[in-house]
C-alpha cells in the first residue's frame, strides 16, 4: 500500500505537467507518437517532463524499441536503455552551452495498455547549468526521437522562482525543436536596520 502511494505521488508532477499542456495532447491521430515536453527552468538548472504517447498504428513499433526480448513485459533493464535511446535524441543548451541530461524518474505501463493508444510513458530528465547572470538567457531544445512517426509539443512550464520570468517562446513548425527566452534576477540581499538612534 505504502509503496503504491509513493509511486503515485512520484507521478503526479508528471501527470500534472501532461494536463498543462495543450489539448492536442489528448486529440493525435492514431499514426502519430505523440512526444510532449514541458520545460521547467530553475536557477540551478533545467528539468525536462515528457509525455510519450503512441496511437494505435505505430504503437507496436514504439514498444519492439522497448521491449527488446519480445516477452510482453518491460523490464527494468530495458526501461532504462530506452530512456537512455531518448536521451541520445536530445539536445538541450542554455545560452548556447550543451547541458548534460540525467533521468530522474520514469514511469512505463505495460504494452498492451500503450496499444489502446491512450497509454503513456513517462519520463523526466535534469540537466545541471552553470550559475545564471542576472539579464535573459535563452534555452534551447531539439528532440530527434523517432522524427519519422512522431509529433511534438514544447511549452515552458510556469516558473517556480519568482527570480525568473518567461518572456519569449519560439518553435519550429513541428515543434521538434524550441527556444525560451527568460530573466533571471539576482536577489538583493535585505539590509538590517539600525537599531540605536544617536
Amino acid at each position: 500500500m505504502v509503496e503504491a502511494v509513493t509511486r503515485a505521488l512520484c507521478r503526479l508532477p508528471l501527470l500534472l505537467a501532461l494536463l498543462a499542456l495543450p489539448s492536442a495532447v489528448f486529440a493525435h491521430r492514431d499514426d502519430q507518437y505523440l512526444q510532449a515536453t514541458l520545460v521547467a527552468i530553475e536557477p540551478s538548472g533545467v528539468r525536462l517532463q515528457i509525455n510519450l504517447t503512441p496511437g494505435v498504428a505505430v504503437a507496436e513499433q514504439v514498444i519492439a524499441k522497448i521491449d527488446r526480448n519480445r516477452n510482453g513485459a518491460i523490464s527494468k533493464n530495458e526501461a532504462v536503455a530506452y530512456a537512455e535511446l531518448l536521451k541520445r535524441d536530445l539536445t538541450l543548451r542554455m545560452d548556447g552551452r550543451i547541458l548534460e541530461l540525467k533521468l530522474t524518474a520514469s514511469e512505463f505501463v505495460p504494452p498492451a495498455e500503450l496499444r489502446t493508444g491512450s497509454g503513456t510513458i513517462q519520463m523526466e530528465f535534469s540537466a545541471i547549468s552553470s550559475p545564471l547572470g542576472a539579464g535573459p538567457h535563452k534555452l534551447t531544445l531539439e528532440n530527434r526521437h523517432l522524427s519519422v512517426m512522431s509529433v511534438y509539443l514544447i511549452n515552458a512550464a510556469q516558473p517556480r522562482f519568482a527570480t525568473i520570468q518567461i518572456t519569449r517562446q519560439k518553435r519550429n513548425q513541428n515543434q521538434s525543436a524550441g527556444e525560451i527566452e527568460f530573466t533571471f534576477q539576482l536577489l538583493r540581499p535585505k539590509i538590517a536596520e539600525s537599531g540605536a538612534r544617536s
